[in-house]
């Protein structure tokens, strides 16, 4: 499956790791897919994976360091790191100055999330998926059966949406990493 993810291709260029073997503690080139094929870039992951986050630099030729350009490299990152069940949160740094990395960043989904002397620090987090809408639905479906069954609807009803949503949040925490019990 390994040869069918690399490289990441995106419109313009084509992402690809330096060894495929170790993917988040070495570099990736960035190259053009214009017809050459020529390496306009670098990006590094920085000290590896720290609480689920993971910070990654990249470095362009000055002239492909455009908003469209910046945007769809960051963008194809993120989407390729969140495929990783660790990984919740990705994050760069820029300089408050270069305007097409700071707008580059902001329509690729990036935060910024704090700026302490002169640099942007960016964001981009995980989104999570909800299982408490799932669960209050079959919890209804389960409530009216359950009332019919005991000529109770509205008891029926009631439990079954409580039970519901009180699965959908054990399965929410579960999905976010927060432990579910006690201790």
């Amino acid at each position: 499956m390994a040869e069918n993810l690399f490289p990441i291709m995106t419109k313009n260029f084509s992402i690809s790791p330096k060894n495929e073997k170790n993917l988040l503690k070495e570099g990736w080139n960035i190259s053009s897919k214009n017809g050459e094929n020529t390496n306009i870039g670098n990006i590094e992951f920085e000290d590896g994976i720290y609480h689920g986050e993971i910070k990654i630099a990249v470095d362009l030729n000055p002239e492909y360091d455009k908003i469209k350009f910046v945007e769809e490299i960051f963008y194809a990152m993120a989407r390729f790191v969140f495929r990783f069940k660790e990984i919740r949160e990705i994050s760069t740094v820029c300089r408050h100055e270069n305007e097409n990395r700071v707008k580059g960043l902001e329509k690729a989904g990036y935060v910024r999330r704090e700026t302490t002397d002169g640099n942007d620090h960016y964001s981009m987090k995980k989104q999570n998926t909800s299982w408490t809408g799932l669960y209050i639905f079959i919890g209804l479906i389960a409530g009216f059966i359950i009332g019919l069954v005991v000529s109770n609807l509205w008891m029926g009803t009631i439990g079954g949406v409580l039970i519901g949503a009180l699965l959908g949040y054990l399965m929410d925490k579960r999905d976010s990493g927060e432990s579910v019990g006690r201790g």
